[in-house]
């Protein structure tokens, strides 16, 4: 009789469909994550280019030098880069965690491609991305809006610039860790006991960049507070414990002296501007700018406390992504995060997910502007690409070469360290703006530069296009340019300068400097 019962169960309507529904969920999380990895992959004709992996920005070329330098020696921390600010070097933030993922993955491309650590750099951030999105959608399966989430963290363009192919960069592992941190302190606020997970992300997060997840866990511990949930376990305790001092005896911790440049430097870091609410809405939709006001009539409506939290964080990040574009990553996370609470509010679903889907018409309209762009948005991607393989080109010119000081633009010069193993005055981190300042003077000097020379031990100089050059260190050191400044004779009049010309090609030229009296 049982059997029989068990065996009808098994054939009825209600059981295939409850199947059928099973698998179509898990058809429309494998399509999402496929739609993630393209949306963090579309750039690949720009990375991927003539045989070589060239990275997006700057800081990424830095972050593969320190890759390299720990693969010649992988016990040894790095807590000094002497290939920027050249021959000073600078005790930089970077830390060790994405060094080593990079360099472990490297050596599991090794055993099919030959060059594998720029496939490992290129490749490091979409995949942490995907690793991201699978963690949270397996994590929230069975929540009603569970998939929105995930829909939501693949689709906007703040989350693929962050996840992005050929930018390993520290944003894209502390992006997984305080989604997994931040997913967490959901499911606890739920009273799901996640105490253990909660402590191995914010101290890896912690261990990767004291910015932005101090901040984040500090106010989650307000909110802790002011909720009276301040209920702490010996064993998180001590795992988030053990790990941060692991992180302080491998990388320290350090604070760089202030430069009074700073201001006029980062008014060229797209980072650190100032977001408006069309940019807010071409990241996470329409519904975005609703979300704390929908969770708190949420909570007064059902007063589960896990609607204040969300409420508290969507409102914080929301803040701080007007102040700076940089904390828009995490403000789209926590909101994404809010969905599975947020979208209920509808009664019913097919509602809840119509009303999100309506939302991302600005989303939608970003992408359309980016996979189809105008006229001279493609003009300036084609520029951009011929300008990196045109500075690979005479960077490599100088491989090889006795090692001494180069002095190029500041946002050029960690790729030329990268491609030329040539350690350089400037670079692109604010630890460098001793060398971008003075190679801003260098390339405004009215005369041949020879102080900076000397007393930047440099031996060499890459010359760029005049124009931007000499704009950019007038923005940066606050004053007019000369009418004749030395970038100008140098990429103009290369043959009437001080300095011995070694390669030219359509964008740059290299110059030896004569050696000085102690050898430089």
């Amino acid at each position: 009789m049982e059997d029989g019962l068990v065996h009808n169960m098994l054939g009825s309507p209600v059981f295939s469909r409850c199947r059928l529904q099973v698998f179509a969920a898990w058809v429309f999380r494998l399509l999402v994550l496929g739609v993630a990895l393209g949306a963090f992959t579309w750039n690949s004709d720009s990375v991927f280019f003539g045989g070589n992996v060239y990275f997006t920005d700057g800081d990424c070329y830095a972050r593969m030098t320190r890759v390299r330098l720990l693969q010649e020696h992988p016990l040894a921390p790095i807590r000094q880069h002497d290939f920027e600010n050249y021959p000073i070097g600078t005790q930089p933030h970077t830390t060790a965690p994405l060094d080593y993922l990079i360099a472990g993955f490297s050596g599991v491309l090794g055993i099919v491609f030959r060059e594998a650590l720029p496939l490992a750099g290129a490749w490091i951030s979409p995949i942490l991305g995907v690793l991201t999105l699978g963690i949270l959608a397996v994590w929230w399966r069975k929540l009603p809006f569970g998939g929105a989430t995930v829909l939501l963290l693949a689709v906007s363009p703040i989350i693929s610039h962050g996840f992005l192919l050929g930018r390993p960069d520290h944003q894209s592992l502390l992006m997984l860790l305080i989604a997994v941190a931040l997913a967490a302190e959901v499911d606890m606020w739920s009273g799901k006991p996640r105490g253990r997970i909660s402590a191995v992300a914010w101290a890896l997060a912690l261990w990767v960049s004291l910015f932005e997840p101090l901040i984040l866990l500090s106010a989650i511990l307000l909110l802790r507070a002011g909720a009276r949930r301040l209920a702490y376990a010996r064993i998180p305790m001590a795992i988030f414990g053990a790990i941060l001092l692991t992180g302080f005896l491998v990388d320290g911790f350090r604070v760089a002296a202030f430069d009074g440049h700073f201001s006029s430097w980062a008014l060229n870091i797209g980072e650190l501007r100032h977001a408006s609410l069309p940019v807010v809405f071409s990241w996470a939709g329409w519904l975005a700018i609703l979300a704390p006001i929908a969770l708190l009539a949420g909570y007064f409506k059902k007063r589960e406390p896990v609607y204040l939290l969300l409420f508290g964080l969507t409102l914080l990040l929301a803040g701080l992504t007007f102040w700076h574009l940089r904390w828009g990553y995490f403000f789209v996370i926590a909101f994404a995060l809010s969905l599975p609470w947020l979208l209920p509010l509808a009664r019913w679903k097919v509602l809840g997910w119509s009303v999100l889907i309506i939302s991302l018409w600005p989303v939608a309209g970003y992408w359309d502007g980016t996979l189809y762009p105008d006229d001279e948005t493609f003009r300036a991607r084609g520029e951009s690409v011929v300008d990196a393989v045109a500075l690979r080109d005479a960077a490599i010119q100088l491989k090889g070469l006795p090692e001494r000081g180069v002095i190029a633009p500041w946002w050029f010069s960690p790729a030329v360290v990268w491609w030329s193993g040539q350690p350089c005055v400037a670079g692109t981190s604010h630890q460098s703006l001793p060398g971008i300042v003075d190679a801003s003077e260098f390339f405004l000097s009215e005369g041949s530069g020879q102080e900076i020379l000397l007393k930047r031990k440099a031996g060499y100089i890459i010359a760029y296009e005049p124009d931007r050059v000499i704009s950019n260190a007038a923005q940066i050191l606050s004053r007019a340019a000369p009418s004749n400044p030395l970038a100008k004779r140098l990429y103009d009049h290369p043959r009437l300068t001080d300095f011995r010309m070694l390669y030219a090609n359509r964008f740059f030229r290299i110059f030896e400097c004569p050696a000085s009296p102690n050898g430089y």
